[in-house]
């Protein structure tokens, strides 16, 4: 009788370490505190085009307000200009985004020109004048594995160049 009290009391020694030792973990992989925050889209170059397509590069700029890296896994944004939906930007990526800084990520786009509408918005833009583009959808993040979506609706007027 005394030796199954001894066993039943290890047991429960090591039921406890057990829990503890897993409640610690739990506590290192904390959900982030705020998503990043979408800063806007700058430097929009025309890098070339073909037919009635239009391929264009940007810098999307963001802020990671957290005390931890992320990493950016997904872009998924529809583009409008002067309220007309152009196009969309669907990359996947793997950029690795410091704690408490801001970070750029590079973005390439293509447009379908064939639209007498959209063709004419960016024979506009290409000379000077500004327009108003929207980008609409969100970015998917992990940290330490765990996948967050963060919206993006953000509204500027550029022209480009």
């Amino acid at each position: 009788m005394v030796n199954s009290f001894v066993m039943k009391k290890k047991a429960i020694r090591w039921i406890v370490i057990v829990l503890l030792i897993w409640s610690a973990g739990l506590n290192g992989c904390k959900q982030p505190e705020e998503a990043p925050e979408f800063k806007g889209v700058r430097n929009i170059k025309v890098s070339r085009v073909e037919n009635t397509t239009a391929h264009l590069n940007a810098e999307a700029f963001f802020y990671n307000p957290n005390d931890v890296n992320m990493t950016l896994r997904k872009i998924d944004v529809d583009v409008s200009l002067e309220g007309e939906k152009i196009g969309e930007i669907d990359q996947s990526t793997r950029i690795k985004i410091p704690a408490e800084s801001d970070f750029k990520v590079p973005l390439n786009a293509k447009f379908n020109m064939g639209d007498a509408g959209v063709l004419n918005s960016l024979l506009g833009m290409l000379g000077g004048k500004k327009m108003k583009v929207r980008y609409e959808g969100h970015v998917k993040v992990t940290m330490h594995g765990i996948p967050m979506r963060v919206p993006v609706d953000y509204e500027d007027e550029i022209t480009l160049r």
